[in-house]
């Protein structure tokens, strides 16, 4: 009995020891169990676009998923209602193999499942698309017009589908030279050969087993449209050797050149009808107004069409050192340059660089003038003198000198510097412009320098305001006139004080036209000619201003189509050419269509010639206009063609 107490004792002191141990701050750390890691997620890995295919020919693809446990179970379903499905398509739903034959065509998607075998099953989603393209088709024969020398516009393959890339090849024939078919099956380049061209296209698309697709093609290159411009400009210098062309494009080479009015040209010069070139020497200032150019290529037919020019024989600007020369302006800002002189010793005169401006002004006007030189430069050396004088060069003696403020203007015109402190080396001056009304003569501003310490060509400015333009009529030239028909036409004025009363003074207007007070001519021609006359505008100023000017009026035969509304038949992919017949008019005229579909469609504008290769059977109708330069000349008429086949 007495060993086996012992042995308690022990044990149970063992577990006391471990017990204190445990609780103290030197003993042992007790270790904390670390929670598993978590496995990553399944995955579908395969990209949402997938590779194309093509409707009707057999296509695979495989999905693939990562972090899956065990075996794999696919499915495939629909995104949306209102989305394209794979139709044709289907999944294995072990090894994830997309397969099928596409019965769809576009791009088509779908929502794919994977679901793993672990336990519970994860799952993972994605979603994918497919383009499922057309299969080539064959075009039907195509017949289309392009123009020499330009791009086509709006001409491509009628093959559709194809696995991408498509290339295109003429496969039998010849296509025009400089043309081709991109990738697009668009016709590109430009033809320089003309003619007409039949060939076959082939089209081969990059699917595995490649699909190929032919069409026929009628191409016929015609001649460019005949269009001219000129260099002739407005303005030619008389006694000056001259040259302006009236230059032809498109059409076909040679051209040649004809003046349907035979207006005169100015002296001095002629017109070359082999080559359009108008030169020569001018010998007579003058304008020649209206003139107009035939232009013909050599097709067969030719085609036609007319330039029309405006131009003048002038004086020389040159030097604007004389009342003579004198550069005229109205109110506003000029920048011009002087080459100073030195002050002559005693009074003497001494030849230098003068600037003349002419003004307009009705009279009693208050007219202010002002230079900028050493405002606008500081370091300007030069030093301006404004004078303003008369048409002889003589002073004028109603001016206001800077910083007057009264109304007399009975001083001399002339100025050197606007103020003396601070001293202000810049000029000015203001002028009551003499005469009354619109009887003022015309006066000059007179720009020196007074120093000639100045280095040649100094700029300055000139600033000029106050000036109020006299009464001018502004109707340059009245419509013609279509006998037996309402003329209406409005004269024009600018400036002016008050109403405008307007008159016939001299001449006579054609029988049946008369013209109001208020500068309405009105009414319906009897009789054809040319009538002119001068017509007076007076303002209501006191006193009034008056002026006159030269009007015409030509009166002619209203224009009418005579030509059959139903035109001779025309041959299908054969040239036709008609030209409509007209009476009366006063030319130019001009003719034009509206509406309908019209198998000739080139017209000359001028000529009233429908030119053109139909490629298309039936009969097409219009409206044909011809307009001429009167007012209400113009006559319409519904026309017909047929075009059938020929032998």
């Amino acid at each position: 009995m007495k060993r086996f107490h012992l042995t308690v004792i022990f044990l149970v002191g063992l577990a006391t020891a471990s017990i204190s141990c445990g609780g103290g701050g030197g003993g042992a750390a007790s270790t904390t169990p670390t929670a598993p890691t978590a496995p990553p997620p399944l995955t579908i890995a395969t990209a949402s676009i997938l590779s194309p295919g093509l409707q009707g020919h057999a296509y695979s693809t495989t999905l693939t998923a990562t972090n899956g446990q065990g075996s794999l179970h696919w499915s495939i379903a629909a995104i949306s209602p209102t989305t394209l499905f794979v139709t044709g398509l289907s999944i294995d739903s072990s090894t994830g193999v997309l397969s099928g034959t596409p019965a769809f065509a576009g791009t088509g998607g779908f929502i794919a499942t994977v679901t793993d075998s672990a336990s519970p099953a994860h799952s993972a989603s994605a979603s994918f698309t497919i383009t499922a393209y057309l299969p080539l088709t064959n075009g039907q024969n195509q017949m289309a017009t392009v123009t020499e020398f330009s791009t086509p516009l709006n001409v491509q393959a009628g093959i559709v589908g194809g696995f991408p890339p498509v290339s295109f090849s003429v496969s039998s024939g010849t296509i025009p030279p400089g043309l081709k078919f991109n990738s697009k099956g668009q016709l590109v380049g430009a033809a320089y050969q003309t003619g007409t061209y039949q060939f076959t296209l082939m089209a081969q698309d990059s699917f595995s087993v490649p699909e190929t697709a032919a069409q026929p093609f009628t191409l016929t290159v015609v001649v460019p449209q005949l269009t001219v411009t000129t260099t002739i400009p407005s303005r030619v210098i008389v006694n000056r050797p001259f040259s302006g062309r009236i230059i032809a494009m498109g059409g076909v080479p040679p051209y040649s050149f004809s003046q349907p009015y035979s207006a005169p040209l100015p002296p001095g010069l002629s017109f070359d009808t082999s080559t359009g070139v108008l030169s020569g020497t001018p010998t007579a200032i003058g304008s020649s107004v209206g003139d107009a150019v035939d232009v013909s290529d050599s097709s067969s037919p030719p085609q036609k069409t007319r330039a029309s020019f405006d131009f003048g024989v002038f004086a020389p600007l040159g030097r604007n050192d004389t009342p003579a020369t004198a550069t005229s302006i109205d109110n506003g800002s000029y920048g011009a340059s002087i080459s100073p002189y030195v002050d002559p010793p005693n009074g003497a005169p001494l030849a230098g660089d003068n600037d003349y401006y002419k003004l307009i002004s009705v009279g009693g006007a208050i007219v202010h003038v002002e230079t900028f030189a050493k405002r606008s430069v500081p370091n300007n050396p030069l030093d301006t003198v404004i004078e303003i004088v008369d048409g002889n060069g003589v002073r004028l003696t109603s001016c206001r000198q800077p910083g007057d403020t009264t109304s007399t203007f009975a001083g001399p015109c002339i100025n050197d510097d606007i103020s003396a402190n601070p001293h202000v080396q810049d000029s000015a001056l203001d002028l009551q412009v003499p005469g009354i009304s619109n009887s003022a003569p015309p006066f000059y501003v007179h720009v020196f320098d007074w120093r000639g310490d100045a280095r040649p060509d100094m700029f300055y400015g000139l600033q000029v305001s106050g000036v109020i333009d006299p009464l001018a009529i502004t109707t340059s030239s009245l419509q013609a006139a279509s006998r037996g028909l309402p003329y209406s036409q409005q004269l024009f004025n600018k400036n002016g004080s008050g109403a405008i009363s307007w008159s016939v003074i001299s001449g006579s207007l054609p029988p049946g036209i008369s013209l109001s007070s208020s500068g309405a001519f009105s009414g319906v021609a009897t009789t054809d000619g040319v009538y002119s006359f001068t017509v007076q505008a007076s303002d209501a100023g006191n006193p009034p201003q008056i002026v006159s000017a030269i009007e015409q009026i030509q009166v002619g035969e209203p224009v009418k189509i005579t030509s059959p509304a139903i035109w001779p038949d025309a041959c299908l992919d054969q040239p036709y050419s008609f030209t409509v017949q007209t009476t009366g008019g006063v030319p130019p005229l001009q003719y034009s269509y509206l509406g309908g579909t019209w198998y000739i469609y080139n017209i000359d504008q001028s000529t009233g010639t429908f030119s053109g290769t139909p490629h298309f059977l039936g009969t097409s109708s219009v409206r044909l206009f011809v307009r001429d330069r009167s007012v209400y000349g113009d006559d319409a008429q519904d026309i017909t063609l047929t075009v059938k086949q020929c032998p």
